[in-house]
């Protein structure tokens, strides 16, 4: 889990540098320039072409890195088969043997693997990027870093139209949330979210399985903004049906993960925390790739991290997951939160991280309800974090959640 932790990492500053661009269209030799630097040791890309759509086809307009024998001007006809299968998907991997390649064209270029993306309006654009021979094992993971950097580039281009559609995503978004905290006999349960923009990627639930079941799930979807709450909420409806469905806990996990994995419309992966809470404090739950939950003992004044279920859900369409178990008797809480609490920064760049967290939770279980918890506990990053002196906006979503029995 943590070497896909990193290369999510990896691709969440790509797509950050590409928002923070001001002028994508003129800027577009720089991002390919950053993909290389990112990525070229870990998935084998030794150089990159950047071609341009006219009449006749796609026409090679600039070279980088490893440089192809191919001279600018090059063109490459429109109807060629994988230029089509790369139209149709958006993105594509492919070497000489796959079906429609043409050896004659591919060795002017000087390429025999190679992986693209389509962008800008009408896919007006190819980015192609040749990867070394010897690296076809990263093939899932090239395509998947790619296409969320496809998709990054794609709204930056179109950012100008997006701004009704954000704050219709924003009402979408809020109708989704809680719009309470939920009674539950003998617990006292209470959550919250504040996104990094207008809308978030993070997303909490609680779900009434029956009158003695309460479930409730954590996630935060890749980066924050628009696509990110289109994600959360594609997860969350998910969630929600299977829930209905009454879907067994593991099978629904993989359900939403085959969903995930097929969708082109937002960066394809999300992680995801779901525990069902009984009236006798039995917890059943899964670990899709979220920052740990925490249940804490009191007797033993310990805490146990929730770790038990499987990777983000998206990448991979055969990952699989499995169960945690434990008992929650009176006093004992769990505390679910997001990266934006744990990775928020103070003044000299150090981060809250998970012991505050565990302190916090020490220091008011006894004089704080669940609901001031959350609050508090939020308030406490707030205060901790460098964009709280200079009120600027939060960094990224920051989402809690609270259990305690009573």
């Amino acid at each position: 889990m943590s070497s896909n932790r990193e290369l999510f990492r990896k691709i969440e500053r790509q797509l950050g540098a590409i928002e923070r661009q001001p002028s994508l269209k003129q800027t577009l030799g720089l991002i390919i320039e950053n993909i290389l630097r990112d990525f070229s040791e870990e998935f084998g890309m030794t150089g990159a072409r950047l071609y341009v759509r006219d009449e006749s086809g796609y026409r090679l307009e600039s070279k980088f890195g490893e440089d192809s024998p191919a001279p600018l001007g090059f063109s490459i006809p429109a109807g060629y088969p994988p230029i089509q299968t790369l139209l149709r998907s958006g993105c594509l991997y492919s070497d000489l043997q796959a079906q429609g390649a043409d050896p004659a064209i591919e060795r002017q270029l000087g390429v025999d693997r190679f992986a693209a993306i389509a962008v800008g309006p009408q896919n007006g654009c190819v980015i192609a990027f040749s990867i070394a021979k010897s690296r076809q094992e990263a093939r899932d993971e090239v395509l998947f870093a790619l296409s969320s950097v496809r998709h990054a580039v794609n709204l930056k281009l179109a950012k100008e139209n997006l701004e009704s559609i954000v704050l219709q995503s924003q009402e979408i978004q809020l109708s989704l949330l809680p719009e309470e905290d939920p009674r539950f006999a003998g617990f006292e349960i209470a959550g919250k979210s504040v996104p990094a923009e207008v809308v978030g990627g993070d997303v909490y639930d609680f779900l009434e399985v029956n009158p003695h079941i309460l479930g409730l799930a954590i996630g935060d979807a890749t980066g924050h903004g628009l696509p990110a709450a289109l994600q959360a909420r594609d997860v969350l409806t998910g969630l929600r049906m299977g829930i209905s469905e009454d879907q067994k806990m593991v099978k629904m996990f993989e359900k939403l993960n085959r969903v995930i994995h097929r969708s082109r419309l937002t960066s394809r992966y999300i992680s995801l925390f779901y525990a069902e809470l009984e009236s006798n404090g039995q917890v059943i739950y899964c670990n899709a790739g979220h920052n740990p939950p925490f249940y804490f003992r009191r007797k033993k004044d310990r805490f146990y991290p929730m770790v038990e279920g499987g990777m983000v859900l998206g990448p991979s369409l055969a990952a699989s997951y499995g169960r945690g178990f434990f008992k929650l008797d009176s006093g004992d809480a769990i505390v679910c939160y997001t990266d934006g609490l744990t990775e928020a920064k103070n003044g000299a760049g150090e981060e809250f991280g998970e012991e505050r967290i565990k302190q916090f939770v020490r220091e008011n279980l006894d004089r704080l309800t669940a609901r001031e918890m959350v609050a508090g506990l939020l308030d406490a990053v707030a205060r901790w974090s460098a964009e709280w002196s200079v009120g600027s906006a939060y960094a990224d979503d920051r989402t809690a959640v609270f259990v305690k029995r009573l």
